[in-house]
């Protein structure tokens, strides 16, 4: 077991901690909508034992920041899904355009602040790792409808996510980058990673085309069958319009579409 895959235990059995610890009756008590931050410490996330346990990977000083945008229209009685954003900067918001369509999905955005490519990936995998927990605070949440997405370097720690925790993320978006596996070996959840749901979507005028392109054909040699690839006619290394991301959630969103999509 090399140091990331301990390190990816090791994330799962904290935060398995953390939600057993602070696992709260969200009810029917008011929740907070639209775009806004939260900010925590180690200690009052993970307790004083698991900030120390987790102390490889979060100092003791570190402020722990996301960005979150809930719909006005969230209802407690129709449970969200969630998307979890990995991003290459500083900022974890979600873009404006894409708000709407949040919205029309019924689907919570949240992602960490000061996670971009100039931290180390360990640190990226866990924060995202602990966004659905720190919703499930405050929200009720589809467990069948919890999505990891990122964009460039952040989609590459988002499918290093997906693969370390598919019983958590039940699909992922990996724009403009993304990893798979060793050529030698196979993830020990191959099983899960095959039953979930993967977007590979980039732009036929980005660098990464390439990249993305192999790694959805390994997903596709692993067996991995719901995976689709999206490649958006003259789009560069950027985050594409709001229907394009609308069109991946509406594949992770279903069960039975397998075709190849070019835009």
């Amino acid at each position: 077991m090399n140091g990331l895959d301990r390190f990816v235990v090791a994330s799962l059995l904290l935060i398995a901690c953390f939600c057993s610890s602070a696992a709260s009756d969200v009810g029917d008590k008011p929740s907070r909508t639209g775009y806004f931050a939260l900010e925590f410490s180690p200690q009052e996330l993970l307790g004083e034992q698991g900030a120390a346990a987790a102390a490889d990977v979060l100092r003791s000083d570190d402020n722990l920041g996301w960005q979150l945008f809930v719909p006005e229209g969230y209802d407690p009685s129709k449970p969200a899904g969630a998307v979890v954003y990995v991003s290459p900067t500083p900022k974890g918001g979600p873009p404006s355009a894409w708000r709407e369509s949040l919205a029309s999905k019924n689907l919570i955005w949240i992602g960490a602040n000061d996670a971009g490519n100039r931290v180390a990936v360990g640190k990226r995998m866990f924060l995202a790792m602990l966004a659905p927990k720190i919703l499930e605070r405050d929200y009720r949440l589809d467990p069948t409808r919890i999505y990891v997405a990122g964009f460039s370097g952040g989609g590459k720690a988002a499918s290093r996510v997906s693969i370390a925790s598919p019983e958590l993320f039940r699909g992922g978006i990996y724009i403009a980058g993304a990893e798979a596996w060793g050529t030698t070996t196979q993830p020990p959840k191959l099983a899960l990673i095959q039953q979930n749901r993967h977007v590979f979507l980039t732009g036929s005028d980005d660098f990464n085309e390439d990249l993305t392109r192999r790694v959805y054909a390994a997903y596709r040699n692993a067996g991995v069958e719901n995976c689709e690839l999206i490649v958006v006619r003259k789009m560069a290394h950027e985050l594409p319009r709001s229907s394009v991301f609308v069109r991946a959630i509406d594949y992770l969103d279903s069960r039975d579409s397998l075709e190849r999509v070019q835009d």
